[in-house]
């Protein structure tokens, strides 16, 4: 093909693809496109995915029981004061569940609507902002690639702090960078950093400033220069930023009377760096390898991305995206104890900049750009989400169903081709189709086939049974998860032995669904008390605890044998279930 043959068919596919640029050019059209997509993507998962435990339902617990106590300076949950989750979140789900009402006070959709909320205007922020840096089009398809990735389509659908604080984070950095970049900027876009920084410590402690003093500490290695920073205003801005975010330690003082008491020095580190802990150290390389898999799609061109601005790093904005990633990595991989699956989502912002001006300036018939994953054979590219699909049908045993298989079989399909766009260059065409398949996996696992699977939601199996139950004192054994507190309202003081022994002597009727591994231990204690033990079960459960890996198998004990309960045929207890045998081994409670 000659060179005059190649323009042509080059110009043919931006015209047949031009409609990132059409899209992007018109008043409203790229904001009501991509708040479209939002809800597409987020909405099926957050109204259908039951209570995930446990960090979700903590929040939800804690605000639950804060609105209901009316005290609106005081999130706990039980007895546990929450030194380290800002009081940012939990006034956010409160608002959401004062507006919806008694009636929803268990329903956990209502606490995921703010992670909803922040998430989609963290996309929008994204496109109003990066226009101001790299352009309409490439803003649009930048704010595309960050609305799917499964990452961030993940914080969008649990009502933790981690999705709120995309918001601000993402405000922050897109201001701060154009503020780097473009000395002419106007005051107010400093003033909107501000505000941003303040928003985030309320919300989720210092994670943004951390994001941002990462950044700039990057920055300074490269360029040794922090003269710029008087653009900011900051003895203008920073009291703003403190007034708003200095109701996080008024609270704390509120609860403690010195912020942080009794926290070590450990425990003090993690409350600063944001509300999530993962208790033990991540395995060197856990948030780059998080990187690589939550940023899909494009995380196939990451490394056209990097390799472009390392090249040309004398430019403000390919110096600027290059600290933000490489700062805030920096400081995960040495220091942080968070999980990477919430925590690397602040950098998707800087990343899909990146790959977005890589698909604008090199999209080309023919030319796969180097130091990409276009490399591979795009049939290979059907293999990320076949085996996503197949391992958690192998995990539960359960077989798809219909309609999961043909979307499943969709999506492979828009793998592959998106693949082969890649690999012919044709990169304005794989971010449209990147986008779409990205969009129908998210739908399909997490509005479809996860809900679908009861076996894994224990405490939703369990709501089922006994929904016919009338309403009366209940004790749940063997299952000491969150979900059993926030789905069942079942507190914790009910979830032992000694708890439906007391109950019992004192004659108050008590529903009881006791895990097997438990049943002697509770007969004994009934014995103990001088009481009968146990009666045949009314209904059965079997459930698997994913949080800890193993089956769990309930029995459901009426307190009145002689009148049991009515429970769903698919409850009822196989015949012959033996009421005695050996323990289980292992702790699965």
């Amino acid at each position: 093909m000659s060179s005059f043959e190649g323009h042509i068919v080059v110009e043919r596919q931006r015209a047949m693809w031009n409609w990132w640029a059409s899209l992007a050019a018109r008043p409203w059209a790229p904001s009501l496109a991509l708040l479209a997509l939002c809800l597409a993507v987020y909405l099926p998962g957050v109204v259908r995915l039951p209570a995930v435990d446990r960090t979700e339902i903590i929040y939800a617990e804690t605000t639950r029981g804060m609105v209901e106590r009316g005290d609106w300076t005081d999130p706990r949950y039980g007895s546990v004061v929450h030194q380290y989750r800002p009081i940012g979140t939990f006034w956010a789900q409160g608002a959401a569940r004062w507006l919806a009402g008694e009636a929803f006070a268990r329903d956990i959709t209502v606490y995921r609507i703010p992670s909803l909320l922040a998430v989609t205007l963290a996309v929008l922020a994204l496109f109003w902002l990066g226009r101001g840096l790299v352009g309409a089009e490439t803003a649009l398809i930048a704010a595309a690639l960050f609305a799917v990735s499964p990452l961030t389509v993940l914080v969008s659908q649990l009502a933790i702090a981690e999705g709120l604080s995309l918001l601000p984070a993402t405000v922050a950095m897109v201001a701060l960078a154009r503020i780097y970049t473009k000395p002419d900027e106007p005051l107010s876009l400093a003033l909107l950093f501000w505000i941003a920084l303040g928003f985030g410590i309320l919300i989720n402690a210092l994670l943004v400033p951390i994001l941002i003093v990462a950044t700039l500490i990057a920055l300074y290695v490269m360029d040794r220069d922090l003269t710029w920073l008087k653009r900011l205003r900051p003895f203008m801005g920073l009291p703003i930023a403190l007034a708003i975010g200095a109701w996080w330690l008024i609270i704390r003082s509120h609860q403690d009377g010195t912020p942080f008491a009794g926290m070590d020095w450990r425990a003090f580190l993690g409350a600063l760096g944001g509300a999530q802990d993962m208790k033990l150290r991540a395995f060197p390389g856990t948030f780059v390898l998080a990187v690589v898999l939550g940023f899909l799609p494009g995380t196939v061109l990451i490394g056209t991305a990097f390799k472009r601005f390392w090249d040309s790093r004398e430019q403000a904005l390919s110096r600027f995206l290059l600290a933000w990633v490489l700062g805030y990595i920096a400081y995960l991989e040495l220091l942080s104890s968070k999980p990477g699956t919430y925590m690397v989502q602040t950098m998707f912002p800087a990343l899909a900049l990146g790959v977005a001006i890589v698909v604008t300036n090199e999209s080309g018939l023919g030319k796969r750009p180097p130091w990409s994953f276009f490399t591979i054979w795009p049939t290979y590219f059907a293999a990320l989400p076949l085996v996503v699909f197949a391992g958690v049908y192998l995990f539960t045993g359960e077989v798809p169903g219909l309609i999961p298989a043909v979307l499943i079989a969709i999506i492979a399909v828009l793998f592959i081709w998106s693949g082969r766009l890649g690999w012919e260059g044709q990169l304005r065409r794989w971010a449209a189709i990147g986008v779409a398949a990205l969009a129908l996996f998210a739908v399909t696992l997490l509005g479809i086939v996860l809900p679908s699977i009861d076996r894994i939601w224990p405490a939703r199996e369990i709501a089922k049974a006994i929904a016919k139950c009338p309403a009366q004192n209940a004790a749940l054994i063997g299952f000491r998860e969150p979900s059993g507190r926030f789905v069942l309202g079942i507190p914790f003081e009910q979830q032992m032995p000694e708890a439906l022994a007391q109950a019992v002597e004192e004659k108050i009727p008590t529903l009881s669904i006791i895990e097997d591994r438990w049943r002697k231990r509770t007969n004994w204690t009934l014995q103990s008390k001088s009481q009968p033990p146990l009666p045949p079960p009314t209904g059965c459960v079997t459930a698997y605890n994913v949080m800890r890996g193993c089956p769990l198998h309930f029995r459901i004990y009426s307190p009145n044998p002689a009148q049991p309960c009515a429970v769903p045929a698919a409850f009822v207890c196989p015949e012959n279930t033996p009421q005695t045998g050996p323990e289980k081994s292992g702790d699965c409670d």
